[in-house]
């Protein structure tokens, strides 16, 4: 509570605008059959806040205020590839939910050179494409259509949590395990202790809710990631569960 209090505080009438939006206005304009419509709403997202981290993060931040959560949230991420021996010069690269390039850098920085970059809308990839010339990007829903390709590394920060329906994290997921390569890992956030719904394009889910769809995937090293934590789950040549949920 003290999260949205300090956001009222500081912008009373831009908060109340906000929520009267979310819970209100949008979930009428972007509903669709099965939740949302998620493309539509990210491309009109995306377009008001073009390559601002408040279009991929939150809307109630400062740029300022986006910008140290995500510098945090960095950190967190690099600590923990570091921990799982990730060797970032000779991955190959999958992220899923590339927004407006924030990891896409970061991942760049730390030597990668086989990247794909997927996201639900198209709105940010001309700049993507002139900041990251050699890297790949593709428009693709990952909860309805198939990625091509084998990754030693996928990436899924910030995109989770806006897959609201059952049979959508079903797919998802299943895409995710076919795609991953034997031995890689797939980093996902935010993950919570216990699923739950909140606004219409958002919808929380728990650490078992990921692990019963990845049955050949060893999940561990939940670790505290912002106001969640982020999963770490690592291919296996055994079916490990039923995948049942």
């Amino acid at each position: 509570m003290s999260g949205l209090f300090l956001k009222f505080k500081s912008d009373p009438v831009g908060f109340l605008r906000r929520a009267l939006y979310k819970t209100l206005i949008a979930p009428l304009k972007y509903r669709s059959k099965g939740g949302y419509d998620a493309a539509r709403y990210w491309q009109d997202r995306f377009v008001k806040h073009g390559t601002s981290l408040k279009g991929v993060g939150d809307e109630g931040l400062s740029e300022h205020d986006n910008q140290a959560m995500y510098e945090n949230a960095a950190k967190t991420f690099l600590n923990i590839c570091q921990q799982e021996g990730i060797d970032f010069t000779t991955s190959r690269v999958l992220e899923i939910g590339c927004g407006n390039g924030f990891y896409t850098r970061l991942l760049q920085e730390q030597g990668v050179s086989r990247y794909l970059g997927v996201d639900i809308t198209d709105a940010l990839f001309p700049d993507l494409i002139k900041r990251f010339a050699v890297f790949q990007f593709i428009r693709r829903d990952i909860t309805a259509d198939l990625i091509e390709g084998e990754f030693d590394l996928i990436l899924m920060i910030d995109v989770i949590e806006h897959i609201v329906g059952e049979e959508k994290l079903d797919f998802a997921m299943a895409n995710v395990q076919r795609c991953l390569a034997e031995n890689g890992r797939f980093l996902v956030a935010p993950i919570v202790d216990h699923g739950k719904s909140s606004l219409f394009y958002v919808r929380f889910w728990s650490a078992e809710d990921v692990r019963s769809r990845l049955s050949r995937c060893v999940c561990s090293n939940l670790t505290p990631f912002r106001y969640s934590h982020l999963l770490v789950a690592k291919k296996t040549g055994l079916t490990l569960n039923s995948g049942k949920h």
